[in-house]
């Protein structure tokens, strides 16, 4: 995907600093580069440098038609486009960087993930459409829209190469009477020469890119390239394997005659940019690919900055793009000809290479009378090595306008080797975060080295209700109500196992909660009301149980060290309560070691550095050893905290009052020590990250969220982000490596988790529902983070997604 710098190479262009090399041609080099006076681990600020090869001959008029494209490419302003950040026609080797697009090409993600759902190339037809407008707009003709320079981002597609590909494959072709251009994605003009090439000439290279996604397939695809000319130059598209809904228009667009073909103002009427706005439709397969760019992009940007350079980043098996022949001979990128011509981006070599072009030129001319000079110069383009701009016939990379010379090898599924392979994970992951319920995830949240092996997005339709679930960890554990619990694979979703819950005659669930779900080793354990039922974690097979105390109903219980802790309360007698310590072994046994009573209905417990904290009443904080029981602390009352996070030496209050205000509270003595956010309307439960950032929501009853971000040392408000800045209505907030990740219903959101960050940085992206689910019933979930997944389950659903 990437590869490290060569030794002795600058790592200086312009104002950038290069991280990683991206492709090569025979024209120059693309790097993976960002501000030499901003670095960045972030693949959003990060830019795509291509640069001329110093050791070429440029001359005065090749400067000046890369000046003139410069000015045109500049002039194209669309989100649908890949933007051109700067560039330098005048330095000794002529540069240029565009805006950085992490994920694959359209060329390389159909032949690895499949053809492209009816939805996605609906999408991705109004999506081009209105990136060709923009550039045709501007005045410029893109001449070369074939699938490597359609790059598919987190964000939707963008088109690139717009203008600055003939700028580079004039010297190498136009300068000779050859063809810019690439087969199976041409038009019938480009064949007669360049200067036949029209508008309607991208309507058409836009059809056949756009058959290819739905179907597999160009629609001129046939195993000998002078069928692939002849085909083209007759118009003679197959297009079978084209959903029917897509066929007519698509055919419109690939006419013989210009003329006849749709303008692009008619196709955006036809094809209007349907849910504009949302986040793209990509299948899993895809987004598995474009999360693999955006991992190695901040891998590299961490690598650098750290010093360490990228030697030691995975370089993943090179592509082999989609190509409408097999040109089995074709030389190797780099590799020169009999006489020391470079072989690709079309230099001209001898021996080998010239026999080639003989043999060709025979087909040729028994197979249509195609002008030999446009069949010569189809030949040389496909010859191109995998780097370089537009026109070669590499698979287009991740950056805004160069081929990748190497990509994620195997399918969306498959584990990579090296740095950021799926391993198994090492613990549990709750739902709340780490050790004292603090709502962060840690680095591992964001590290994709913990996630599940095999992982893809995925979305299961489940026959009772799930509250909370723990990654345990390849299967995900659900609790539900009724003593209820559900297995799922955590890479698929799919269903291993589960429990019923236990329901009264009239059908609804017996007791209400079955609390956290508890794992130890390969045990399952659920807590029901009047027994602790241990269960196989993979088989669901019952493995033993533990009677709870007569007469009590289980509030709320917390895991840690092995030891299970469990609050208890005496329905209708508010007078009394119960926390019960339970050593659980992992093979299915459970030993009791301690019951402390309590002079009131105790809330939820939470277990961390040697202590258990939790609140009587829903006012008074109290604090127990976590070994004996034996009552340590005792708060005053009137805190309000019907739960609470623990981070280090301090306790906040987890559940915010309505009239604003999160106490924090000493983990000592539990006395109060200063309060956040006071006065302001307040929702939800906060999290507070391991620097000591605290996170809240402020969701008045008439209005959308505010995030707002304080200092648990100081209480110093750091950073608000307003209802414009958010792309939905969050109702839950959490932390993960540095991300503050934002959850709703059936949406994710992050931004960044400094205080100094931008609210454009804010990113969506929608979960997948299954069919037949009713969004609008769905009650806010809970979520829990690992490895860049997101696992949200929601009544009878679960879902699974990546991090935004």
């Amino acid at each position: 995907m990437l590869e490290a710098l060569p030794a002795g190479r600058p790592r200086l262009v312009g104002p950038y600093r290069l991280l990683a090399r991206l492709g090569a041609g025979g024209m120059g080099e693309v790097h993976l580069a960002c501000r030499t006076d901003t670095p960045t681990a972030d693949p959003r600020h990060m830019v795509a440098v291509k640069t001329v090869r110093a050791d070429l001959e440029l001359d005065d008029d090749f400067r000046a038609r890369f000046r003139r494209e410069i000015t045109a490419a500049r002039a194209v302003d669309s989100p649908y486009a890949a933007r051109l950040v700067a560039a330098d026609a005048d330095a000794a080797a002529p540069w240029l960087a565009t805006e950085y697009v992490p994920g694959p090409s359209l060329a390389e993600a159909v032949p690895r993930t499949g053809p492209l759902p009816l939805a996605a190339v609906t999408r991705l037809g109004g999506t081009l459409v209105r990136a060709l407008a923009a550039v045709h707009g501007a005045r410029v003709l893109h001449r070369d829209l074939k699938p490597a320079n359609v790059l598919l981002g987190p964000d939707g597609p963008k088109l690139i190469d717009f203008g600055i590909a003939q700028a580079f494959e004039a010297t190498a072709l136009t300068s000779t009477g050859l063809v810019v251009g690439s087969p199976g994605f041409m038009s019938p003009e480009h064949l007669t020469g360049s200067r036949a090439v029209v508008p309607a000439s991208d309507v058409f290279c836009l059809g056949a890119a756009l058959a290819f996604a739905a179907s597999g397939r160009g629609p001129f695809h046939d195993d000998e390239m002078a069928a692939v000319i002849y085909r083209i130059s007759r118009a003679d598209a197959e297009l079978s394997g084209v959903p029917e809904e897509l066929r007519p228009l698509l055919g419109r667009c690939l006419r013989l005659d210009p003329a006849r073909r749709p303008t692009l103002a008619e196709l955006a009427e036809e094809w209007p940019l349907l849910g504009d706005g949302e986040p793209f439709p990509w299948p899993g397969g895809v987004l598995g690919l474009i999360a693999a760019y955006g991992t190695a992009a901040r891998e590299s940007g961490e690598a650098a900055a750290s010093g360490a350079g990228v030697a030691e980043l995975p370089t993943l098996g090179p592509v082999v793009p989609y190509s409408p022949t097999a040109v089995g001979d074709r030389p190797a990128p780099g590799a020169a000809g009999a006489d020391g011509a470079d072989g690709a981006d079309g230099g001209v070599g001898t021996g080998a290479a010239e026999g080639r072009r003989r043999r060709w030129r025979r087909i040729a001319a028994a197979a249509v009378a195609v002008a030999v000079i446009a069949t010569v110069g189809v030949i040389l383009n496909q010859r191109a090595g995998q780097g370089g701009s537009g026109g070669t016939g590499g698979a287009a990379g991740p950056s805004a306008s160069a081929s990748r010379s190497g990509s994620p090898s195997g399918s969306a599924s498959a584990s990579p080797s090296g740095p950021g392979a799926a391993r198994v994970l090492d613990q549990v992951v709750q739902p709340y975060g780490g050790e004292g319920r603090t709502g962060d995830f840690g680095k591992a949240g964001t590290d994709t080295g913990q996630r599940p092996a095999g992982w893809s997005p995925w979305a299961t339709k489940t026959d009772q209700d799930v509250e909370e679930c723990a990654l345990a960890p390849t299967v995900l554990l659900c609790a539900g109500g009724g003593g209820g619990a559900l297995a799922l694979n955590a890479a698929d979703g799919k269903k291993l196992w589960s429990v019923p819950p236990r329901r009264t005659t009239d059908g609804t669930n017996l007791y209400p909660t079955s609390g956290y779900p508890a794992v130890v080793g390969d045990t399952a354990y659920i807590t029901g009301e009047g027994v602790l039922t241990a269960y196989g974690l993979k088989d669901g097979k019952e493995r033993g149980r533990l009677a709870a105390p007569a007469g009590w109903a289980h509030k709320g219980t917390e895991l840690h060290d092995d030891v299970l802790y469990t609050s208890y309360l005496r329905l209708g007698d508010t007078a009394s309560g119960l926390v019960r310590a339970v050593r659980l072994d992992g093979k299915g046994g459970a030993r009791e070691l301690w019951r402390h009573p309590l002079d009131h209905n105790p809330e939820e417990v939470v277990a961390s550095g040697g202590r258990v904290f939790l609140t009587i009443g829903g006012v008074v904080p109290v604090s127990l050893d976590a070994a004996t029981g034996r009552e340590l602390a005792r708060g005053a009352d009137g805190v309000e905290c019907p739960s609470l996070a623990v981070r280090g030496e301090s306790v906040l209050c987890g559940w915010t009052r309505l009239d604003g205000g999160l106490p924090v509270l000493d983990a000592r003595t539990l006395r109060r020590q200063r309060v956040l956010a006071e006065g302001v309307e307040l929702s939800g439960t906060p999290a507070v990250r391991a620097d000591g950032t605290v996170a809240v929501l402020s969701k008045p009853q008439s209005g959308s969220a505010t995030v707002l971000t304080y200092d648990l040392a100081t209480g110093r408000e750091l950073r608000r982000t307003e209802p414009g800045g958010l792309a939905a209505d969050p109702a839950l907030v959490r932390f993960a490596g540095d991300l503050l990740v934002l959850a709703g219903k059936q949406d994710v959101q992050t931004l960044p988790a400094s205080a100094t960050a931008a609210d454009q940085d804010v990113r969506i992206r929608r979960a997948l529902v299954p069919d037949g689910v009713d969004t609008n019933s769905l009650t806010t979930p809970s979520v829990l983070v690992a490895g860049g997944a997101v696992f949200l389950p929601s009544d009878q659903v679960v879902l699974s997604g990546y991090l935004p």
